[in-house]
């Protein structure tokens, strides 16, 4: 079954025969059961070829404001964490003497930012596009035409957000300064961070 949003007003559920029975074109939004968002009726291959619609892919245009990505960024470190936390439980059952386990435990503190470091590229570079913190707030980093940006890209991006710690954190403002809240990272790296439309 489909939700349909046209001139403002829902629709749904409807059948693909009832769709095929409305006057739609290609902006109206849709949405199929099991889908996080509802998109244009363009930008879906299959469906706008059922309904005799030309396809167009949608160039993204809702971007992830900085407040929102600094949220993410400190659930991701949340989660980094807790990894860190499993591994201190493990020290603290192998190792052998006080000294020994303090050392240890201050050395995993040092680890919790190169464990975020994986947990991104390895998140954003999937079919997921987002690591969990921006899962959670349903946002996902895209390529500038909306595309996934794989393992490469994502490892590009994250070595590039080094430069806006060098800069002491200049590169991160220049998202407030930029139509697409594009960080200097981002940039480098050719990326978006984007969210859904009707959230």
């Amino acid at each position: 079954m489909y939700y349909l949003v046209k001139n403002g007003k829902p629709h749904g559920p409807l059948s693909l025969e009832e769709l095929k029975a409305m006057d739609l074109v290609g902006t109206d939004f849709i949405k199929q059961d099991g889908w996080d968002d509802y998109k244009e009726l363009r930008e879906i291959p299959a469906l706008s070829e059922q309904l005799g619609i030309k396809f167009e892919r949608a160039i993204p245009q809702y971007f992830a404001t900085l407040d929102v990505r600094l949220l993410a960024a400190a659930i991701d470190y949340f989660f980094a964490f807790i990894i860190y936390c499993i591994f201190a439980l493990a020290i603290l059952i192998k190792a052998e003497n006080k000294q020994e386990q303090l050392s240890l435990l201050v050395f995993g503190l040092a680890l919790i930012p190169f464990i975020k470091f994986f947990i991104n590229v390895i998140s954003e570079g999937s079919s997921k596009n987002a690591s969990p913190g921006k899962l959670l707030l349903q946002i996902k980093v895209t390529d500038e035409k909306g595309d996934p940006i794989g393992f490469g890209r994502a490892l590009w991006r994250n070595v590039a957000k080094i430069t806006c710690i060098l800069t002491l954190g200049i590169g991160y403002l220049t998202g407030f300064f930029d139509r697409r809240q594009q960080c200097f990272h981002d940039k480098l790296a050719k990326t978006l961070v984007i969210k859904g439309r009707l959230l």
